[in-house]
């Protein structure tokens, strides 16, 4: 059975392996306002099945967490190696953002638009390609000159989905002549490629006919080489564009192998495997905390469409063939890259995303499917048209120095290698600032570096008091009476602790946390300074803005809340002074 595509929104009046409205959804359910319908007689004729969602139990204000509606301890309470609520279960791969993306150029607001010099540009520890493609998405119309982006990630599976999501998107010209998937649809299997754990055949059949022949070629002409020598290979394709993979012989012959597992890895081999990880039974008390804290009632519903067919789509578009594995988040046929709380919103810029215009306003995976999918479609747009090449890397950031030219970038992004559970402020900006431009030659050049820990581990070491912001939290939240202060682990206190970090008093930590670790000492050593004034990201960008009160207030702290953030995201720009 074919695919249909998913702009424009389908009729949600769809059974599993039978019949599928063909016809564009005009009007949402006026209940749950998840999925839409071309008439009132598919809308009729789908309540049987629609029913079970939209009458949900989960779906009704009243629900609970099922631990608090039975009066137990829930899963934490067991013991102190199982209180923190953050723990990730599962595969600690990042391949999906955990923070918004950002573009690191900032063209007109730090050199200006009539810079005319190659601009160079450095991702680090990039983590997916979001901020890549924000960065190119968002040059000014009147570059011309050519941009060169150097993405590094230390981890394999990482760097290999990277390097299957560019050469998809430079090669559409190919996969449009193989007649697999045409132009117009490319935005829209990249978006599965990128975020759906099961993708349509002729997505997969479109990366084998065109991306494994690269690949295999390349591992043809190393087959007598030392297994942990780097090789570099460089791709030309028509519009101008060409991209440079550097990965030692055993990762070569690694990503070749991870393009033909779908031979071992089926549907329902792989359906288990994910859900070994988002659906694990002894992880129900936590997905009940987080489904809490939803916004909405109705979104609880999205997110539990989306644990259980792990596919990006609008509620209710039809999941009919999207039955094969992506076999870039099935690396191999046993594990699931991710773990269990990771959510393709945390990317993207939430607001711009929620805020998007449609008929299923509570169907978030859907808006940001349509976000996604245009994002995307704009950046096939740009590969077309600007200047582009890239070179892409699988080593620590702290190895770049020996493969890149010094005094060259003029943005360096290193996510939050910067914290003190991953390398350190001190040891990334000594491993990365001599490759930054010199203010001589570039004053704006800058190091971007995230803090996600910081102000968390400067109220453990200070023994503050977690709850001393308890007033403005009930401002937002409103307790059921002293029953709720009754219930130390009941889910309304969980809820009201899950909201303290949003009213922590961010500055002043962070001022503590910069003494601490020295900030003053590592400038003087390494010839760097921090900027007073941002100039690429804010420095609190998931703060909360308004106060209470005002008018969307409340809107905010509860999308907030909602969400994987904790508002302590601290970033922090370096520039170089000598």
């Amino acid at each position: 059975m074919g695919t249909p595509s998913v702009v424009p929104l389908a009729c949600a009046n769809w059974v599993p392996g039978s019949v599928i409205c063909k016809e564009k959804g005009k009007f949402a359910c006026g209940n749950c306002n998840l999925v839409l319908y071309c008439g009132k007689e598919c809308q009729t004729a789908h309540w049987v099945t629609h029913k079970i969602d939209c009458k949900s139990l989960v779906s009704k204000p009243s629900w609970r967490p099922a631990w608090d509606r039975e009066g137990q301890d829930p899963a934490w309470a067991e013991g102190a190696s199982r209180r923190n609520i953050h723990n990730p279960f599962g595969e600690h791969v990042y391949v999906w953002g955990n923070v918004p993306a950002l573009d690191v150029l900032r063209l007109p607001d730090n050199e200006g638009i009539t810079y005319d010099e190659k601009i160079e540009l450095l991702f680090a520890a990039s983590g997916d390609l979001r901020n890549v493609v924000k960065t190119i998405n968002d040059l000014p119309a009147t570059v011309t000159q050519p941009v060169h982006v150097t993405i590094n990630d230390r981890e394999f599976s990482v760097v290999a989905r990277n390097a299957i999501l560019l050469l998809f998107a430079l090669n559409t010209p190919n996969i449009a002549t193989a007649d697999s998937i045409d132009p117009f649809d490319t935005a829209e299997a990249l978006t599965h490629l990128w975020y759906s754990a099961f993708i349509p055949g002729k997505v997969l059949s479109s990366i084998q006919d065109v991306i494994k022949d690269l690949i295999s070629d390349v591992c043809l002409k190393i087959a007598c080489k030392d297994p942990t020598t780097f090789l570099g290979k460089t791709w030309h394709f028509p519009s101008g564009r060409s991209l440079r993979l550097v990965l030692n012989k055993e990762q070569w012959l690694m990503l070749e192998k991870m393009l033909d597992i779908s031979q071992d890895l089926t549907y329902e081999k792989a359906s288990k495997i994910r859900h070994a990880v988002v659906l694990a039974p002894e992880r129900a008390d936590y997905r009940d905390r987080w489904d809490f804290k939803e916004p909405t009632p109705f979104t609880r519903i999205a997110k539990h469409r989306f644990r259980e067919d792990g596919l990006l789509l609008p509620f209710g578009h039809p999941r009919a063939g999207f039955d094969t594995p992506n076999i870039t988040l099935f690396q191999n046929s046993k594990t699931w890259l991710m773990d269990d709380k990771l959510d393709p919103l945390d990317g993207w810029p939430i607001w711009d995303v929620l805020h998007r215009s449609s008929p299923a306003k509570e169907d978030r995976y859907g808006k940001s499917f349509a976000y996604i999918r245009d994002v995307l479609k704009l950046f096939l747009d740009r590969l077309a048209t600007a200047n582009v090449s890239f070179e892409l890397y699988c080593l620590d950031a702290r190895e770049l120095k020996n493969s890149l030219g010094w005094n060259k970038y003029a943005r360096i992004e290193v996510s939050n290698i910067s914290d003190d559970c991953h390398i350190g402020c001190r040891e990334t900006l000594a491993s990365l600032s001599a490759l930054l431009q010199p203010p001589e030659r570039n004053p704006h050049a800058t190091i971007v570096t995230l803090f996600l820990n910081a102000v968390m581990e400067m109220v453990k070491v200070v023994g503050a008091d977690e709850m001393s912001n308890a007033a403005k939290i009930l401002e937002y939240l409103t307790p059921n009476g002293l029953a709720t202060f009754m219930k130390p682990q009941g889910a309304e206190m969980m809820r009201i602790w899950d909201a303290r970090t949003f009213f922590f008093d961010v500055d002043r930590f962070f001022k503590l946390y910069s003494r601490h670790r020295d900030f003053d000492r590592i400038s003087a050593d390494l010839g760097v300074a921090e900027k007073e004034s941002n100039t690429i990201v804010e420095k609190w960008p998931m703060r909360l803005k308004l106060q209470p009160g005002q008018e969307d207030a409340q809107e905010e702290f509860n999308v907030m809340l909602g969400s994987n953030f904790s508002g302590m995201e601290r970033y922090v720009e370096w520039k170089r002074v000598v």
